[in-house]
């Protein structure tokens, strides 16, 4: 036991008092920073994609539309669906819509303030460690990625919102069908916003 404690206390001596102080330091540092700055991108990211939530959904507010993925696609059950009552159910769904996005942009917000938070803290503890030029280049590089990010959040956004600005330019905001198959008979009743639309019940469940 007492040769292989000596071995052991000559190996750590090799290994610590003989390594490079200053290398190893930077070395420390640096590894620590690159888990900082990784955190922190992390959160940025979220950050950005939670604001650009409650932005656009905001912004559909503001127009009077509603994403198709919140369209509300529920019939009342009362065999033939007069016109008038089908105008005025979808008002009422369309209100509720509305709610539902209230909703989402609360807890967007609340998510982004959290992120926003955890973002000041990791700021400040990178700041602690000193700006050295491995940290500027990490952050650098944390900041092209996020910029590409953005862009494709943006891009992605303005795709989705022209998408269902068209549905509402062309009268295709509900598209739904209602398939019969009893006894009596076998009838596929078709209800559609205009004579091309699609018969999916759910057009599209994303934004």
């Amino acid at each position: 036991m007492a040769n292989r404690k000596a071995l052991w206390e000559q190996a750590a001596t090799t290994l610590f008092d003989n390594a490079p102080g200053t290398s190893m330091a930077s070395n420390s540092s640096t590894r620590t920073a690159a888990i900082i700055i990784s955190e922190l991108e992390k959160a940025r990211i979220l950050e950005l994609k939670k604001w650009w939530e409650m932005t656009s959904l905001t912004k559909y507010i503001q127009n009077g539309r509603v994403p198709r993925g919140l369209r509300i696609l529920i019939l009342p059950t009362l065999g033939d669906i007069d016109p008038d009552l089908l105008e005025q159910w979808r008002v009422h769904t369309s209100e509720c819509s509305v709610k539902l996005m209230d909703t989402l942009i609360i807890q967007s917000k609340r998510h982004m303030e959290e992120q926003t938070h955890k973002i000041e803290l990791l700021t400040k503890e990178l700041e602690k460690m000193g700006n050295s030029s491995e940290t500027q280049q990490l952050l650098m590089k944390m900041e092209e990625r996020i910029a590409k990010k953005e862009d494709e959040i943006k891009l992605r956004k303005a795709s989705k919102f022209n998408r269902d600005k068209k549905d509402y330019e062309v009268g295709r905001v509900y598209t739904f069908a209602r398939k019969y198959n009893t006894l009596r008979a076998q009838d596929k009743i078709a209800m559609t916003d205009s004579p091309n639309a699609t018969t999916n019940l759910v057009e599209d469940s994303s934004e």
